[in-house]
C-alpha cells in the first residue's frame, strides 16, 4: 500500500470516529495526555525501520518517550538529560 493511501485511510478513520463522538454514538477521547509527543516518536521509529539506529532518531525518541511518560505524570526532571546522554552513547557506539 502507497504512503498515500494509507494516510488517506488513517484520516478517513479519523474523521469517522471523531463525527461518531460528536453525535454521542460512540464515546471515548482519543485524545489523551501527551497525545502530541507521537508526532516525535512515530517518525523516530520510522526512521530506525529505514536507515538504523542513528544519532537523531535516537534522540527524537528519547525525547519524545520522556515528555510523553512526563505528560502521564511521571517525574523526570533529573532522568531526561542523561537518558540523552545514554541514548548518544549508544548511538555513537552502534554507528556503522
Amino acid at each position: 500500500m502507497k504512503k498515500r493511501n494509507l494516510l488517506g485511510l488513517v484520516l478517513v478513520v479519523l474523521g469517522i470516529v471523531l463525527l461518531l463522538q460528536a453525535f454521542n454514538i460512540i464515546e471515548g477521547n482519543i485524545f489523551f495526555n501527551g497525545w502530541w509527543t507521537l508526532f516525535l516518536i512515530i517518525p523516530a521509529i520510522v526512521s530506525m525501520s529505514r536507515t538504523g539506529f542513528t544519532i537523531g532518531n535516537t534522540i527524537l525518541l528519547v525525547l519524545g518517550v520522556g515528555f510523553l511518560l512526563q505528560e502521564q505524570g511521571w517525574n523526570l526532571k533529573g532522568y531526561l538529560v542523561p537518558a540523552i546522554f545514554i541514548a548518544l552513547g549508544v548511538g555513537i557506539l552502534f554507528r556503522k
